[in-house]
């Protein structure tokens, strides 16, 4: 899942996640959504913004890292934003982010964080060999 308040930033992130072979991607628009969608669906990782109006993805990462939420809420999160300091980044991991990446990241880069977060790791996708591709 990916929650973004920003189009473009959305949909940028879901396009990086779609190089690395990931094909089932939600985009949510905001945070309140997020937290039914999480009730409601198994994800194996969520990427938020931290910065969204009517709910932050403070606010949403506290939700869900409630003891009180659904099993969901123990999903991984990677928290995404644009402005980072020592104090956002500090924040996000005591509200229970399990990685933390600066706008914009590269492909490799969400590759490396969905690599310590999945139970089997991941791999950035093999590039095809220029003799193997038929036109």
């Amino acid at each position: 899942m990916v929650v973004d308040d920003n189009a473009y930033a959305r949909s940028a992130v879901a396009a990086t996640l779609r190089k690395l072979g990931l094909v089932e991607i939600d985009e949510l628009a905001s945070a309140a959504p997020a937290v039914g969608a999480i009730v409601a669906n198994r994800y194996d990782i969520v990427f938020m913004d931290w910065y969204m109006p009517e709910m932050n993805g403070a606010a949403l990462l506290e939700v869900i890292r409630d003891p009180r939420f659904p099993a969901g809420g123990k999903v991984p999160v990677v928290m995404i934003t644009a402005y980072p300091n020592r104090e956002t980044i500090a924040r996000a991991k005591e509200l229970g982010a399990s990685e933390v990446l600066v706008k914009p990241f590269s492909v490799s880069q969400a590759a490396a964080a969905l690599g310590r977060l999945l139970p089997d790791g991941w791999q950035l996708p093999e590039e095809p060999d220029a003799k193997q591709v038929l036109l």
